[in-house]
């Protein structure tokens, strides 16, 4: 037997299932526009507060005398950086000077800003916000660190900072900061993969970012090359991977003084594709020194 559904009945299902539909996408719009407008409304009042703060007398604190919730900001967005001196404005807030091991920001250090009751207070500054945040390149995971106790500590992904943290935390009698292993593969913002094989050369990759020019390396050596470690080792680099050699030999010879040597001559290809070679090292000195021109 044939079930018969009246125009009618259709009609009012119809016009019930659009109404509640209409309902439910009202109220995810209005809960969205409530949203956005009390993150607005709440930047709008911290940025007042922390104006308040930075043109107020302030007195130098312990940053073991933070409030305990700022853990929460350090334990996340603040991973990769550590308190390095803070002040209090009584009666408004915390101004507090980060440092980071983050060799890949810009600067080294930057400001943030705290409520007396501890929260990280949403800073709108442009100026201080590319301090905090800005990169030269990023990182090609693994790195490693040598620790003050010549322990290692491998970050697989930026989401391993906060293990060096721990570390301070087990550590607490401990202020020098850690030694970050070269050499390193970094990722320029045009996406080229660069090798720094020493501190000078993240120096110049640094400088050359705060100056707005060309992050490039001005030369890059002509594979294979060698170096003889401070145990007289050689280690051979036959192509970009080999690097790798370097640092684990690092990380096994924690207490090393001695930069690896680099065994000469060597051919050096610039920037535009030429290639010279060097005989010795007051010859790669001088290539070095030239780029700074």
């Amino acid at each position: 037997m044939k079930t018969s559904i009246s125009r009618e009945r259709i009609l009012k299902s119809s016009i019930l299932f659009f109404s509640i539909t209409a309902f439910i996408l009202s109220t995810l719009v209005l809960t969205s526009c409530s949203d956005t407008e009390t993150a607005e409304e709440t930047a709008i009042e911290d940025t007042a507060l922390i104006e308040k703060i930075e043109s107020a007398t302030k007195v130098t604190i312990s940053v073991d005398n933070l409030p305990v919730a700022t853990e929460t900001a350090f334990r996340f967005v603040l991973a990769d950086s550590f308190a390095e001196s803070a002040e209090l404005a009584s009666g408004l807030g915390y101004k507090v000077v980060l440092g980071t091991d983050d060799a890949s920001k810009e600067e080294a250090t930057s400001e943030v800003y705290f409520s007396l009751q501890g929260k990280q207070l949403a800073d709108t500054d442009q100026k201080r916000q590319r301090r905090r945040h800005h990169k030269c390149f990023e990182f090609v995971y693994p790195i490693d660190f040598i620790m003050a106790d010549n322990t290692s500590i491998t970050l697989t992904s930026a989401d391993d900072w906060g293990l060096i943290k721990a570390w301070y935390k087990e550590n607490t009698d401990v202020t020098e900061r850690p030694e970050l292993v070269f050499p390193v593969d970094v990722t320029l913002e045009d996406g080229t993969v660069q090798t720094l094989i020493d501190t000078d050369e993240l120096r110049a990759v640094k400088d050359s970012c705060k100056k707005g020019k060309d992050k490039r390396k001005c030369f890059k050596l002509v594979l294979p090359v060698s170096f003889t470690m401070e145990d007289a080792t050689v280690i051979e680099v036959t192509e970009r991977a080999d690097f790798k050699l370097l640092r684990e030999w690092r990380k096994a010879n924690p207490d090393a003084t001695v930069k690896p040597a680099l065994n000469f001559p060597v051919d050096i290809e610039y920037k535009d594709g030429t290639t010279a070679t060097i005989n010795d090292q007051t010859e790669f000195d001088a290539a070095k020194d030239a780029c700074k021109i």
